[in-house]
């Protein structure tokens, strides 16, 4: 029986070959595009899980408030993990890291000298907390000297070759001499931190004062602990407001902020933080998560859709054959069995030319997402088991109506010929289907438009600054910061060279938080820049009160202070006001703060993406802080303009290797999942349109092989191929238009919920909703009128002959 079962559903899909081929690559695209998807979340969710006690480990954030707004932090201070350890039995181990992420450091063995971004200072109990894998070197003493580091293998053999690195030396940044005391595992993609030298915690006694170590206001450490087995972190989590309130509030309530502590599971860092500030692990976002989880689905659904469609359309056409199967004794069960077998059929082939595309595109997926996919079905059968599995029950699910329906039909009536022709228009069930699918496809249109525009938005909107033809050189060593003047003086030397300034704080990069107050009041949080005379001129930067830095000025060295428009209305004033107000900066938490007057007003500006609102900043000069040049250009011929900049630093700094990058280029970066999202929503918007007019052609083309009588005799009688095209997409249009309807809302909660995570935002025109509709309404009548101006373009005798 099986096997009568198996010869039908092959003569069937070979006999049917337009019905077939819909079919299987409609099933395939879907299902290649779910398993595409599944993949990439699969991966996302893998973060921090292989970590030995990932599942009683968590990191320390806080939730800081001030002025009644409220920010999450990652970097907390340096006490609080010892202290949560001290205190409370349940704490069973607690870790520190200092990251040196704020700019790069300059790592030296011999002529081998690169700029390293990933440099942590950890203490030892950092082998517990992660998997961290030892080549050579003792996890027990690794850390435990000052100046000690551990490093990747990578950076093994980057620096040393094939050669022992163990007790051998690397010089960081010109003047710290390290000796590395082991080597590690690359730690892999699934760590939400990217480590490459882990430098012994203790080091920092040499540069930290001991005081300092001891602040609650002063938030530069990512703190860990370890949960003791049988521990519930919801009741720990109730402990910790009134141990901050403890510890933490007498020294921030002269500061004008406060800050309550939060657990926030390892597993959980890699997509719940997107919006952390001053956290520099590896960020996804669960909510893209969840959008291309529900786009895999709404796919799959559209390529089922389809094969519901097909099949029930088909019922005419096969009602005969199904006629004399119940007239010589087959059941309803049986036939049951035959069209769900050939559903099954269906889905298995829709699998294989599944898991060919997923091999097909992975390699350009990998690449477009940063990751390193792959199905591996060689060496894992249960996967390819998993697979078959799953068409087979797509297969199943999707067929079971068009069997269900087909085997319901009355052999009498059958036989009459009463289902034998086309009925007017669809039934029911069928336009249903068909409006689910272009809705899905049309919301996923107004997403690919919404994205897009915010990402124009982005590009386009104003800054505040000119980040055009401007080139950001990092300062590396003190000796850079003392030679400022000298090294600024050089590179104006050539004519295409327009200004040039020094700073820590370019757009787009880290920017130090800080303190700013009026004499005898409470703090303030700010952006602090620092910077020299010409940092408003380079950037083109708006005075809008006041004036700008003046060597002239002898006072504006070291006791003048700039601030942006929000600063000032926070203090109160107007831009006018605040010129000649004093104000005082805390200088990073140093024992004296620098004091000053307001000689200036500038235009806010941004200096991080629109997710975030411009915050309150202040402009200073203060050399010895100083990190990057940031160099103004001419347009025309800009690699000679770099080669000079290259020559300069060979000239001025030997020591340091030469480094650039374009301000506009790392503003765009600031997008980057953004881009990505784009690109999937046109990438998975393509494909869900492609699919469900895979189904209008099927559809179109059966509806035209059933109405060939009907469009013979009216051709015959003067109907003009408009007439017929009009016939044939009245039905389809009605559906498309209902389908839009049924989209715009959902599609409007969706992106403006999404558009939420932006401060600054386009607005959903109406527009967008009407392309997005008359895009699906124009693609859906071409895929019928080319059917329908075949059928009119037909001999009208050969179609007079039909049947």
């Amino acid at each position: 029986m099986f096997k009568n079962y198996l010869k039908i559903a092959f003569r069937n899909i070979v006999k049917s070959k337009v019905f077939s081929f819909v079919n299987i690559a409609g099933l395939a695209i879907g299902m290649s595009c779910c398993i595409l998807i599944l993949l990439f979340v699969k991966d996302e969710l893998r973060f921090d899980r292989h970590h030995p006690n990932a599942e009683r480990t968590y990191r320390i954030i806080n939730t800081r408030h001030a002025d009644g707004k409220a920010s999450k932090v990652a970097l907390t201070p340096p006490p609080l993990g010892p202290t949560l350890e001290s205190t409370f039995p349940e704490v069973k181990e607690s870790l520190r890291l200092f990251p040196l992420r704020f700019e790069k450091s300059l790592m030296a063995h011999g002529e081998n000298k690169y700029f390293e971004e990933y440099i942590y200072l950890a203490e030892p109990s950092i082998f517990d907390f992660f998997h961290l894998p030892f080549v050579a070197g003792n996890p027990a003493t690794a850390l435990s000297e000052p100046n000690a580091v551990v490093i990747t293998e990578d950076i093994a053999h980057k620096y040393f070759g094939e050669d022992d690195p163990v007790g051998k030396r690397l010089t960081m940044s010109n003047q710290i001499e390290l000796q590395v005391t082991a080597v590690i595992e690359n730690p892999g993609e699934h760590f939400h931190l990217k480590m490459d030298f882990i430098i012994s915690f203790i080091t920092l006694k040499d540069f930290i004062p001991q005081e300092r170590m001891q602040s609650w206001v002063w938030q530069q450490f990512y703190n860990y602990i370890m949960l003791s087995e049988g521990s519930d972190p919801e009741l720990f989590q109730a402990k910790l407001p009134d141990f901050i309130a403890k510890h933490a509030d007498p020294q921030t309530k002269a500061t004008g902020f406060w800050y309550r502590s939060q657990l926030q599971p390892v597993t959980d860092i890699h997509l719940h933080s997107a919006n952390f500030r001053f956290d520099f692990s590896e960020k996804g976002d669960i909510t893209y998560a969840y959008a291309f989880s529900i786009i895999a689905v709404f796919i799959l659904l559209i390529a089922c859709i389809n094969f519901m469609n097909l099949s029930t359309a088909r019922s005419a056409k096969r009602a005969k054959e199904v006629g004399m199967r119940k007239v010589i004794g087959a059941q309803r069960r049986q036939l049951i069995r035959q069209f769900l077998g050939e559903s099954a059929l269906t889905g298995i082939l829709a699998v294989f030319l599944a898991i060919g595309l997923v091999e097909l595109v992975l390699p350009t997926f990998n690449t477009f997402s940063s990751k390193h996919l792959a199905l591996n079905l060689e060496t894992n059968l249960a996967v390819l088991l998993a697979l078959l599995g799953f068409g087979l029950a797509v297969g199943v699910l999707a067929g079971s109506y068009p069997a269900f329906f087909m085997s319901a039909f009355r052999p009498l009536n059958i036989l009459k010929g009463e289902l034998a022709t086309y009925k007017k228009g669809f039934p029911l069930l069928r336009k249903i289907l068909v409006v689910f699918q272009f809705a899905i496809s049309i919301v996923l249109i107004v997403g690919t438009l919404v994205v897009f525009r915010q990402l124009d938005f982005a590009r386009n909107k104003k800054l505040g600054f000119e980040e055009e033809q401007v080139v950001v050189l990092p300062m590396r060593g003190r000796e850079m910061r003392r030679d400022y003047e000298t090294i600024k003086s050089e590179l104006l030397q050539n004519p295409k060279v327009v200004s040039v300034t020094a700073c820590y704080g370019v757009p787009g990069g880290v920017v130090a938080g800080d303190d700013i107050r009026l004499p005898g009041q409470n703090n303030r949080p700010a952006n602090v820049i620092v910077a020299d005379h010409d940092y408003l001129e380079t950037l083109g930067m708006q005075v809008i009160a006041g004036r700008d830095f003046s060597k002239d000025f002898r006072t504006d060295a070291g006791g003048a202070f700039i601030l942006n428009e929000t600063l000032a209305k926070e203090f109160g004033w107007s831009p006018e006001e605040a010129v000649g107000k004093k104000v005082e900066w805390d200088k990073w938490g140093q024992e004296t703060s620098k004091k000053g007057k307001v000689i200036g007003v500038v235009t806010d500006f941004h200096l991080r993406s629109l997710h975030e609102e411009i915050l309150p900043t202040v402009i200073h000069i203060y050399p010895s802080a100083f990190s990057s040049f940031v160099v103004r250009i001419r347009p025309e011929n800009v690699a000679s303009t770099l080669d000079f900049f290259q020559q300069k630093w060979q000239e001025l700094a030997p020591t340091w290797p030469f480094e650039y990058e374009f301000l506009d280029q790392s503003l765009d970066q600031l997008y980057k999942s953004e881009q990505k999202l784009a690109q999937i929503f046109g990438l998975f918007s393509f494909l869900s349109i492609f699919i469900a007019c895979l189904g209008l052609f099927g559809l179109a083309s059966y509806m035209a092989e059933q109405r060939t009588k009907e469009v013979g005799i009216r051709t015959v009688l003067g109907a003009t191929v408009s007439s017929i095209v009009k016939l044939f997409s009245t039905d389809f249009v009605k559906l498309v238009l209902i389908a839009n309807l049924l989209a715009w809302p959902v599609a409007y909660y969706f992106m403006n919920r999404w558009l939420e995570n932006f401060a600054y935002r386009v607005d959903i025109a109406w527009w967008v909703f009407v392309l997005a509709g008359a895009l699906a309404l124009i693609i859906a009548l071409v895929t019928v009128s080319a059917q329908a101006i075949r059928a009119a373009l037909a001999n009208p005798v050969d179609s007079l002959r039909y049947e």
